[in-house]
């Protein structure tokens, strides 16, 4: 931990020196907020809501969504070297992050959560990270947080091409490109990519000291977004996206199992179709959007092809919302979901299919110019199935402004739930319809400061929560075998700081970003007496980032690092750990350099960067081992032949 207090010293003394020029009073407060993630902040005051910048989105954009995280977030995923990897935000499973793409939350129905490492950066403009719970706004699942993947519409009139060319150690290559076609009114873009790792990377088994190479860890993804838009006029328009992913890895091998010559990896295909249109009208007062999705999810074990795992959903929604003004506005609306297991193992006479529907209500009201107060209501009806209701309320109140600065204080009380998954309620023998959803309260305090010059720019946070969630369903050792159970309460709470500034100095452009998340998540009550007041698996007290990137003309060059506490990995103790296994803590650093070119009025741009520069040896899951030092070039290109 030493290693991340002195890098995080380092950037801060660097920042204070340039800030330290004079500086010059803006004609107007720059507010961070106004961002992508608008829309979502609209209807919920005291939520923490954030976007991730568009320059780090580009130093990951040949990895999946699990490195954007790890790297710039103060966000613990579970990962591996060979492609999966589940999310844990503010101490949560899982299954209690909603990853949202148009209508559609895309986590699997069968197992309950995404795997990031399988949502692949570069298909996306934007990715937009909700703190917290947000199940009146998001639905089921939305315990821990939620996830918005991004595409913007550009409109184009004319022709854009870009395209990247990714390659990297232990054999990671990225193809990649993105063609914008319209004329003003119809859109078309597509965007598409090839991934391939074949993870040969060199490591040292702790347990002999020996050198040996990665085997059995391979990874293989590609996908394409088709998006056909239309704009009837600026306030009448038709929106699509069709999204089809195909991800391909083998199990990766334990250490142990790579010194086994006969011992050959299992493997995953994950085969998905992703569909979500939407037509928005804005003309009158009142204003609506209808929206219809489909979801085909399919996934083989081993290639078995008697061993499918897929479902199908079929989604519908109407929405509309109406402003008085601008200090007042609601908006509600219905969303229909038609869910049709196709799992080999599950008996027809037990689930056929399900149906859901989801009635909300939301609103703001600004009573003054310094208080905004929001409230959801949210009601799902399941097949069979009893879902509470689930409210939530959000107050900001600006403490004061002035031609500089402003500084505001957030709160906001939420309940929150997640609907067993398909496999908890339905998998032969075990499964158990009766169960419970899973209950959280979320309770959360915040403060914010934003400064703003013609030279420097600051936005700093400080967000203390609490949440509280019931009838935790796990999956434990049983008569029958292993069984799913709400079995544990579970408390979360803790502090998490930030702050992103800019420094402005002719043409050199500095951007410093700091994270720090402090997270003690315990076990409140649960039928094993043993594991009360324990620490959860795989949740870090600790986490903290920061990120520097210095800009001069056409010149930009990069560093970031990261620093995760030790995580418990199980509870079976032993005479060496008698609490359970224990993680170490890690730091990483990544470094990088990139170029800007203009050629014929056409840009590229050069990057060189350095993964895990210190070649830190380091476990997120006991046994498995992770990249040492790693290198990735990379070649982008953006050709644009607009008429406008």
């Amino acid at each position: 931990m030493r290693r991340y207090f002195l890098f995080v010293s380092i950037l801060a003394l660097v920042s204070g020196s340039l800030s330290a020029q004079p500086a010059q009073v803006a004609d107007s407060v720059l507010l961070h907020e106004v961002a992508t993630y608008a829309p979502y902040k609209k209807y919920q005051a005291g939520a923490k809501i954030e976007s991730i910048p568009s320059t780090q989105i580009d130093i990951v954009q040949a990895t999946g969504l699990d490195q954007l995280l790890m790297r710039f977030t103060p966000i613990y995923l579970k990962s591996n070297a060979g492609g999966l990897s589940t999310i844990r935000i503010r101490g949560t499973a899982p299954d209690h992050t909603s990853v949202n793409f148009g209508g559609i939350n895309i986590n699997s129905l069968t197992l309950g959560h995404s795997d990031f490492s399988s949502v692949p950066v570069y298909l996306f403009d934007g990715f937009d990270l909700q703190y917290g719970s947000s199940s009146a706004v998001n639905g089921s699942g939305s315990i821990g947080g939620a996830i918005h993947l991004g595409l913007h519409n550009n409109w184009t009139d004319g022709t854009r091409v870009q395209a990247t060319v990714s390659e990297g150690s232990f054999g990671e290559q990225l193809y990649g490109t993105k063609v914008f076609v319209g004329n003003g009114k119809l859109e078309s873009v597509t965007r598409l990519y090839y991934f391939m790792l074949k993870n040969d990377f060199e490591f040292v088994d702790p347990s002999d000291n020996k050198r040996y190479t990665q085997r059995g860890a391979m990874v293989e993804n590609m996908g394409l977004i088709q998006e056909l838009n239309y704009k009837f006029s600026d306030k009448k328009w038709f929106k699509s996206a069709l999204w089809f992913e195909h991800d391909w890895h083998q199990i990766q091998l334990l250490m142990d199992e790579v010194k086994m010559n006969n011992v050959e990896p299992e493997t995953l295909d994950n085969k998905h179709v992703r569909f979500w249109s939407e037509y928005e009208n804005r003309k009158h007062t009142f204003n609506y959007k209808v929206g219809l999705g489909y979801v085909h999810d399919m996934q083989l074990y081993n290639a078995n092809q008697d061993a499918k795992i897929g479902t199908d959903r079929l989604i519908g929604e109407l929405e509309g919302k109406q402003d008085f003004g601008v200090k007042l506005g609601y908006k509600a609306g219905v969303k229909y979901t038609y869910l049709k297991p196709n799992v080999y193992a599950y008996d027809k006479e037990v689930i056929d299919y399900e149906q859901q529907a989801d009635f909300y209500l939301s609103g703001f009201y600004m009573p003054g110019n310094k208080v905004k107060m929001t409230l959801n209501l949210r009601q799902q009806v399941v097949t069979n199935f009893e879902v509470p209701f689930t409210p939530s309320l959000g107050a900001e109140y600006r403490v004061f402004s002035d031609e500089v600065s402003v500084m505001k204080a957030t709160g906001s009380i939420g309940r929150s739930y997640r609907i067993p998954t398909f496999n908890d309620r339905f998998w032969p023998v075990v499964g158990n319809p009766d169960l419970k959803p899973e209950d959280g309260m979320n309770y959360e305090l915040g403060l914010q400061y934003q400064y703003c010059t013609e030279m420097v720019q600051t936005d700093l946070k400080l967000n203390a929560f609490y949440l509280d969630v019931k009838d935790w369903i796990e999956w434990a050792p049983a008569s029958g075998g292993w069984e799913p159970f709400n079995k544990s309460q579970v408390v979360s709470k803790g502090i998490e700081m930030s702050s992103n500034t800019d420094i402005f100095m002719d043409k050199l452009h500095f951007n410093l970003r700091l994270n720090y998340s402090f997270n003690p998540t315990e076990i409140k009550d649960d039928e094993n007496t043993d594991l009360i007041g324990r620490q959860v698996v795989y949740v870090p007290k600790h986490i903290g980032n920061a990120f520097l990137n210095l800009t001069y003309g056409n010149w930009s060059v990069f560093i970031d690092g990261n620093y995760t506490g030790g995580r418990l990995a199980n509870y079976s103790g032993n005479i060496f750990n008698p609490e359970g296994e224990m993680l170490d803590d890690y730091f990483l650093m990544n470094c990088g350099l990139s170029r800007k070119l203009k050629v014929n009025n056409q840009h590229f741009k050069l990057t060189f960067a350095t993964n895990n520069l210190l070649d830190t040896a380091y476990y997120n899951q006991p046994g498995y081992a992770m990249w040492g030092r790693s290198f990735r070039f990379t070649l982008s290109t953006d050709l644009n032949f607009n008429k406008n």
